[in-house]
């Protein structure tokens, strides 16, 4: 009898607590669930909705709690597995998330959530094979034609099989490049200069046997060669094929025509000379580019790929170092001197000119087999490229305005202060304003006292709700410096002489924005800059979850170059360019996006965004706000990136320094899928201008 109270007891608090949970009264629900649990602990569905009621409350860490003693009861649930992920990946625990989501996926492959959760985590490598769709058919019963255009185009991009990073010999053997549509055409034949000038004979002819298979009649080649190879049988094709000769001294200055620079051991897709002509002839640019792999040649295996050197639209930040440069180079010669192995000039030159880049992979660098490597002498063997040169900064002469908003943290906020001073090689030229909102703590009090008595830093006392775009406004509304940084509070300057890379940035007038590379404190990447487009959602972060050591494809997270837009936890503004466009937008963008909109605005005026990994950052994010975990500031957060929408429509979509073989879902960088030829066309049309990364606003949107 006592039994069957005690469990009338019990049930009578799981009934409570079901029905505060379909009332959203999460704190009742969450009692009488405990209570329950106390009564019957090996309930495991009643762990399961407790950790969701906790999740709902945003106590992760309880939820995480609830789901592993779930998992403890029933260990191979892949739906438990899968709520246990989502809850370590807001912890930050990405390498627990990983595995709990790859668990689920083990017990069931055709868990279509376990499969989403784990390439949003970057997973790709952990699937079956590595080998996933980007995105599945869409919905039939949505009428297309009443979609906008680029909408169109993000839903054909997302179509089709994805390759995970560790095997892309597999997707480069799959990869069947399609001839450039017939019109238009470029009337004189393309003029292929090969630089072969202390190359094997080997190389020389691999190249020309790559060219002269061409789907593209369209062309004729010098082979700039010394007297000895001149000589070689491999000069002999030119008695077969006459558009082919090879030549001991460059040839006269070329001031007609279009001219391809190539190096021997370039092996050149069937498909590039086309797509090369029909790019100069579309866009009428004064250069072209494409991308470039590499490639190993064995006898007995065959050809293996490696090493895809996916470039951006033109960034002026990234082909200032030459080991970017691109393999192929198409030059209008009437336009632009025909320089051999100025690759860097000539990118250079082109850029007040518009250079066309073509997103297709139209070159393999060719590198020895293993025997052949062995048998030529060390110097053979060497690198051709020289290693990037680190440029110095100048030492600052220019004021720097740092903002910080805290609400009490004193010791975080310490920290913060002590660092960017501690780092700097100017410390006297910084002014430091700290926004207090509404901090109560005795501690705070006493240390903004301290910064005023000093003379360390002025503070901004703000009586109002959290806002923080008007925050900075208003901060930075009495100011001469020439350079405004706006700092979180939770974040510690690991980088000496910061202050000086920033005056070195922003040497260059076309920059106006300069974001850092930021890592939470276990060393492992926050940010390194944002990309656009990613699946349906919003900018996100690239890097996340990646060692701070890791230099990330073709090393953009350690080096400098554009970006779509940087985080506002570091963000470095030119005050011209920040007045120009009104500051930040404190009456739509109170909390999120605000640091995205500011630098579209910024992109719309022709402005750059500089990501750079020169300076250095640990932020232990959202210590002083807290992570968004809760339904209602998820809905906020929602709600602001809608403003950002219907403000910049397809601009939000749109990343030109993100190449389209990269994937469009999960984690950016996280696999490579096929881009389709409108997708290609469309992306040589928007990069042949003299500023790509320009954004637009969306046109009003008309109800008649």
């Amino acid at each position: 009898m006592r039994s069957l109270i005690h469990w009338m007891f019990a049930h009578r608090h799981l009934r409570a607590a079901r029905q505060a949970a379909r009332n959203a009264a999460w704190s009742i629900a969450a009692d009488h669930y405990a209570a329950f649990l106390k009564a019957r602990p090996n309930a495991i569905a009643a762990w399961v909705q407790y950790g969701h009621v906790q999740k709902a409350l945003g106590e992760l860490t309880s939820a995480r709690s609830a789901y592993e003693r779930a998992l403890a009861l029933a260990p191979d649930v892949p739906d438990t597995l899968l709520h246990l992920a989502g809850v370590q990946r807001r912890l930050g625990e990405r390498a627990k998330a990983l595995d709990s989501c790859a668990r689920a996926v083990a017990v069931d492959p055709g868990f279509a959530p376990a499969i989403a959760e784990l390439l949003a985590l970057g997973g790709r490598d952990r699937l079956p094979e590595g080998l996933s769709a980007d995105l599945h058919a869409p919905d039939p019963t949505v009428d297309m034609n009443d979609q906008p255009s680029w909408l169109d185009e993000v839903i054909e991009r997302q179509r089709g099989e994805v390759y995970a990073p560790a095997r892309y010999d597999a997707y480069r053997k799959c990869l069947m490049i399609q001839p450039p549509p017939p019109e238009p055409r470029l009337v004189a034949p393309i003029h292929v200069l090969i630089d072969a000038r202390g190359a094997l004979p080997v190389d020389i002819r691999v190249t020309l046997s790559s060219l002269r298979d061409s789907a593209d009649p369209g062309w004729k080649a010098t082979v700039l060669a010394d007297a000895q190879t001149c000589c070689h049988p491999v000069a002999g094709i030119t008695a077969i094929d006459t558009r082919i000769a090879f030549v001991a001294t460059p040839p006269q200055k070329i001031d007609h025509g279009h001219v391809l620079l190539a190096r021997a051991g370039l092996v050149l897709e069937r498909q590039a000379i086309g797509w090369f002509g029909f790019a100069a002839a579309r866009t009428g640019c004064a250069l072209a580019y494409a991308d470039h792999d590499s490639c190993i040649d064995d006898w007995r295996t065959g050809r293996q790929y490696s090493m895809p050197s996916f470039q951006p639209m033109f960034d002026p930040d990234w082909f200032a170092d030459p080991n970017t440069a691109p393999a192929l180079l198409l030059i209008d010669a009437a336009r632009l001197p025909v320089e051999i192995g100025g690759e860097r000039r000539l990118l250079a030159a082109a850029a007040k000119l518009g250079a066309a880049h073509i997103p297709h992979l139209l070159a393999s660098v060719r590198e020895m087999a293993r025997e052949a490597r062995n048998a030529l002498p060390d110097a053979r063997t060497q690198s051709a490229s020289s290693p990037a040169v680190a440029t110095s900064s100048p030492v600052p002469q220019d004021r720097i305005h740092v903002v910080v908003q805290t609400r009490d943290q004193p010791a975080l906020l310490r920290d913060a202060v002590a660092s960017i001073r501690r780092q700097a090689r100017r410390r006297d030229l910084l002014d430091i304003t700290i926004v207090d909102n509404r901090s109560i703590l005795p501690q705070t009090a006493r240390l903004l006292r301290r910064y005023s008595t000093a003379g360390i830093a002025r503070t901004l006392n703000l009586d109002e709700p959290f806002n923080w775009s008007r925050a900075n406004n208003l901060a930075v509304a009495e100011r001469s410096a020439p350079i405004l940084v706006f700092l979180n509070n939770d974040t510690t300057m690991l980088t000496p002489g910061w202050d000086a890379v920033l005056h070195r940035l922003f040497d260059d007038p076309g920059v106006a924005a300069v974001g850092a590379l930021l890592s939470y404190p276990d060393g492992t990447i926050q940010h390194a800059g944002m990309v656009f487009g990613m699946g349906a959602g919003g900018p996100v972060h690239e890097g996340v979850g990646h060692h701070a050591d890791q230099a990330g494809p073709g090393g953009r997270w350690h080096r400098t170059r554009c970006a779509a837009a940087v985080t506002g936890a570091f963000l470095a503004v030119r005050s011209s360019a920040f007045d120009a466009v009104g500051g930040f937008d404190e009456s739509h963008l109170a909390i999120a996006f605000n640091d995205v909109d500011l630098c579209l605005r910024l992109r719309a005026l022709g402005h750059r965004i500089v990501q750079t990994g020169d300076i250095r950052l640990i932020h232990h994010e959202s210590k002083s706000r807290g992570l968004n975990v809760t339904q209602g500031q998820v809905a906020w957060d929602l709600e602001e990136l809608g403003v950002v929408h219907r403000r910049w429509g397809a601009a939000l979509f749109e990343d030109p320094f993100y190449n389209p073989h990269w994937t469009r879902t999960g984690q950016p960088f996280d696999g490579y899928r096929f881009p389709s030829t409108r997708e290609v066309v469309r992306h040589i049309d928007r990069s042949a201008t003299p500023a790509p990364w320009a954004a637009k606003p969306a046109e009003p949107r008309r109800w008649w």
